[in-house]
């Protein structure tokens, strides 16, 4: 039932992203730009955050993007997290941007219901961009576009905790040749 929470905007930002190489065999693109005044609001915001609102979880959100960032979260916690694209603040991106996205400062912040209110009117306060893009529970990592939609990605929180946690040994057992 926690809810999760994006601070900072996501931009059109995957030059030199794995996502790029691997999926799309292109090496390039607009590489993540840090905009100093932005990476300080949103930093002291977290910290601000941090020091008074009882949230569960921060986690940065940079390498792999939103996509990988939840993931890591919902496979180290063993549950399922629901995220709705929608609410994502920043540039207006085709979804599978917007979940690989490299951007830098940002973050996720994982908290009570309770206090989502609170919370916002800290953000708000602050003047930082910021989503209300998730809640946790179930045993699926499910993205989704438009609140209330079919899910754009739907994984198995159990199969995908497996690979992830064998993916080193996989790696090092491989003896094939591209």
């Amino acid at each position: 039932g926690d809810r999760l929470v994006v601070i900072g905007d996501t931009r059109d930002e995957l030059g030199g992203s794995e996502f790029f190489e691997y999926i799309h065999r292109f090496v390039g693109g607009r590489c993540p730009i840090v905009d100093f005044g932005d990476s300080k609001r949103n930093m002291d915001c977290v910290l601000d955050i941090i020091d008074n609102v009882p949230v569960s979880l921060v986690h940065d959100c940079s390498k792999g993007g939103l996509a990988v960032a939840v993931s890591e979260i919902c496979m180290t916690g063993q549950i399922g997290c629901r995220v709705s694209l929608d609410p994502i603040p920043g540039d207006t991106l085709d979804a599978d941007r917007m979940l690989f996205s490299e951007s830098h400062s940002r973050y996720l912040v994982v908290l009570s219901e309770d206090d989502v209110a609170q919370i916002q009117r800290l953000l708000e306060k602050s003047g930082v961009p910021y989503g209300v893009i998730g809640s946790f529970g179930g045993d699926a990592i499910e993205f989704i576009k438009e609140d209330g939609g079919v899910p754009l990605v739907n994984l198995d929180i159990k199969s995908t905790r497996r690979s992830w946690l064998d993916s080193l040994s996989s790696l090092l057992s491989y003896s094939g040749s591209d």
